[in-house]
């Protein structure tokens, strides 16, 4: 009787895991949320004359190698007060925390210009900090050290669990920072001997974009720092946290001992429970195949999985339609239930999660597997150990590689599916069958250690798409990345001010949400050495960026873009230059290992932050607005048209306006 009640009470539940309008039930309004407790004016320009103080100080210090470590606790302040996110009680509770973080920077900066790092020894809990590749600012993570853990230089290398934390509006660096800081007890496991790191993973992005990039620089910070065995470290999570763990373990499946998710939603579609009035554009629904966890199930083949879920928790149905997944690939990993638990963990069920963690971690990743199973839709995760795809034939549809290495027959077996090149990262190739057919190998003119496979039709020259390079917009913002500001006045001024608009609301929505400071220039400060290492975000027009109209009278670009006073032409799309501007990425023709991007940011907006679940790609390599359409929390722009480019970076022939599709 119990165990139909149960059932029906999961029935009923489930159907409320998101509230009506498909909204996540914490949501308060944007993220990050209005204040519930500001400060007045007098308060914070008492907390930001100190910050200002300090920060003068920490600027001679800024090329110490631990001068991250400081600037964390100043970051946190300073965005605290531009986006007054005080969210305690009363007002003097917020000013208790911007002052903790401010005497921890104090001190810090005093060690750092002493050089006396005492924070990183010992055991306990601490904040630490990393400069991100993307964007160059300050990060923040959490760092557990269980007593009597020998570690580091000289010692025997550690385990490490990497833990990611679940949604919180409210979080934001301060909170965060504080929280990590002030912490006198342990997060949600304590595995024996282990060092466990909190990622913050950009506050609130479900750990995708910038929030994925966060968790692998993290990762490797710790590393650095605390002499980590690479082949004992652990993914785990819990609710946004466990959609993370689904996501990042699956899309990355080569770099973990073990992962373990709690808890957390695995896909767009049936977690917001749409049916086909309700499915937006058809490029929109394609590019959720960049996260939906299904998609890659098959990956879970290559790492050992632990899945929870409590008993009446209505993110249990995301583990079960994991589990109907992962069974059609052979797979039945362990689903720990919590008797009678909603949304959280059983006191006993917990600990059986941790000791199959623990057994996982201990018997280590295998880093030269002899068998491979890659399952993908997009090459910006098309890698596993030493095999990579190179080439897709159709972008976005399923590719999948099974490979089986015979080392004593020196043959090595690979069978594809829309796959039609190759990367083998060895330092000696042995006999290789594709699809049943002997294959021959080439040596990488990129890498000493890997030989690269192409099909016959495919051909080597000409630009195409490539793990990295790959698109849609928004890859470009997953690392590092220049905007570059109009230098001149075009003859529209609705065009220009759509420009001044767009480009500000991005540089304000990345602070805001991704918790850095763009770094941009105007189009006639760029240089080569930006062109060489960053990916370009270029905003404006050929008339008032010199950078963009130099790019668009290249070759590379010649029967792709065209852009003149008159006319704007993608392919066969066109539409007037008046009113309408095209937002794109395609390969740099002055550098093609980086994206340009024109008139784009994240192209995921206020309106999709109300779930991490849709915060996603919204546009794929091209598309045009109609800029007489004012911006909305959900665009830009009307978009008008909008398509993927092909595997060679070539307009798609099917391009028709969205009316008509």
């Amino acid at each position: 009787m119990r165990s139909l009640l149960l059932l029906l009470l999961v029935g009923s539940v489930a159907q409320a895991q998101l509230l009506p309008n498909g909204t996540t039930a914490s949501f308060r309004g944007s993220l990050p949320p209005a204040p519930t407790a500001d400060l007045s004016v007098e308060q914070e320009k008492s907390i930001a004359t100190r910050l200002a103080k300090l920060t003068t100080s920490f600027e001679q210090l800024k090329q110490h190698r631990y001068a991250a470590d400081a600037e964390i606790f100043l970051k946190a302040v300073r965005y605290a007060i531009e986006f007054h996110e005080w969210y305690d009680k009363k007002p003097d509770d917020g000013i208790k925390k911007a002052n903790a973080l401010l005497d921890e920077a104090e001190a810090r900066i005093e060690g750092l210009r002493k050089n006396t790092i005492s924070w990183i020894g010992g055991t306990g809990s601490r904040v630490l900090g990393f400069y991100s590749k993307i964007d160059g600012s300050a990060q923040p993570y959490g760092v557990e050290i269980p007593d009597g853990l020998v570690y580091g230089e000289g010692k025997s290398p550690v385990p490490m669990w990497v833990w990611l934390h679940g949604r919180g509006d409210t979080s934001t660096d301060l909170h965060f920072v504080y929280g990590r800081l002030m912490s006198k007890k342990p997060g949600q496991f304590q595995p024996k001997n282990t060092l466990v790191i909190h990622p913050f993973g950009r506050y609130c992005n479900g750990w995708k974009s910038a929030g994925e990039t966060d968790v692998f620089e993290a990762r490797d910070d710790a590393m650095a720092r605390f002499n980590i065995d690479p082949d004992r470290i652990a993914l785990a999570g819990f609710s946004m946290g466990g959609a993370g763990a689904w996501h990042i373990g699956s899309h990355f499946a080569d770099q973990w001992a073990a992962v373990h998710a709690g808890a957390g939603f695995v896909d767009v579609k049936r977690y917001q429970k749409l049916t086909p009035d309700k499915f937006p554009p058809w490029f929109e629904q394609k590019l959720w195949h960049a996260y939906d966890v299904p998609d890659y199930a098959r990956n879970f083949l290559n790492v050992p999985l632990i899945a929870y879920s409590g008993e009446i928790d209505p993110q249990r149905d995301a583990a079960e339609y994991m589990m109907e997944n992962l069974a059609k690939e052979g797979l039945k990993p362990p689903h720990f239930i919590g008797p009678g638990m909603g949304h959280k963990y059983h006191p006993e069920v917990i600990k059986e999660v941790q000791a199959s963690m623990e057994a996982a971690v201990l018997k280590g990743r295998n880093n030269e597997p002899n068998e491979l199973h890659l399952q993908t839709r997009t090459l910006a995760y098309s890698r596993l150990h030493w095999l990579q795809v190179n080439g897709m034939k159709d972008h976005w549809d399923e590719a999948r590689v099974d490979a089986n290495w015979d080392r004593k027959a020196n043959r090595l077996e690979i069978n594809t599916i829309n796959v039609d090149s190759l990367v083998l990262h060895l330092a000696k190739l042995p006999k290789v069958v594709i699809d049943g057919h002997p294959a021959e190998f080439t040596r990488s003119n990129k890498y000493s250690d890997a030989w690269v496979w192409r099909l016959e039709s495919t051909g080597s020259s000409g630009v195409h798409k490539r793990p990295g390079l790959q698109g849609p917009i928004d890859d470009a913002f997953r690392s590092k990345f220049l905007v570059v500001l109009p230098d001149r006045e075009t003859n529209s001024s609705s065009i220009d001010q759509w420009v001044k608009t767009e480009s500000e609301h991005f540089m304000k929505r990345w602070r805001s949400l991704m918790r850095g400071d763009v770094q941009f220039k105007k189009a006639n400060q760029v240089t080569e050495q930006d062109w060489k290492n960053s990916h370009v975000v270029l905003w404006g027009t050929p008339k008032s960026n010199s950078a963009l109209k130099a790019l668009l009278g290249s070759k590379a670009l010649s029967g792709v873009i065209g852009w003149t006073d008159a006319q704007i032409k993608i392919g066969k799309q066109e539409t007037p230059s008046q009113g309408y501007v095209p937002v794109f990425t395609y390969p740099n023709p002055r550098n093609p290992d980086r994206y340009i991007v024109v008139n784009s940011g994240l192209t995921f907006r206020e309106a999709h932050d109300k779930t991490n679940s849709l915060q996603n790609p919204k546009l794929p390599d091209w598309a045009i607005l109609d800029i007489t359409q004012p911006p909305t929390a959900e665009s830009a722009g009307k978009v008008v048209a909008a398509d993927f480019f092909d595997a060679n970076w070539q307009p798609i022939d099917r391009v028709k306006s969205t009316a008509d599709r």
